[in-house]
């Protein structure tokens, strides 16, 4: 399989229910996951409501400057136990050359990304 492209959820003045907001699954394993257009400001939701913990990792970008020098700078993994929910600010070391975040599970996770004003 490959990355589902996601659109945002406009985070408007009234406000998102998370709860019953609409999450998308992630496939499992690298490269399965989902991605979605960067934009400074917005906010990634990982939730996981299945019953063990959950690892997502979100993908960093790997300057060729440090490649030339043997340096690796890893991913961002985040832990979210059984039936929690966690907030990530996106940051530019996410942002791939294509202009997307890239994230990816080891369960059926599920995530939302909060866009601040239009989707």
């Amino acid at each position: 399989m490959t990355r589902v492209a996601i659109s945002r959820t406009a985070l408007g003045a009234a406000g998102v229910n998370l709860t019953d907001a609409t999450y998308s699954t992630l496939s499992t394993g690298a490269g399965n996951g989902v991605e979605v257009p960067y934009r400074e400001g917005d906010v990634l939701i990982l939730r996981n409501d299945t019953a063990g913990a959950a690892v997502y990792t979100v993908k960093v970008v790997q300057p060729s400057a440090y490649s030339g020098q043997g340096l690796t700078i890893p991913d961002e993994t985040f832990s979210v136990a059984a039936a929690k929910s966690w907030a990530i600010a996106l940051e530019t070391i996410y942002k791939q050359t294509d202009g997307d975040v890239y994230i990816d599970c080891d369960v059926a996770g599920k995530v939302l990304m909060l866009g601040a004003g239009d989707t």
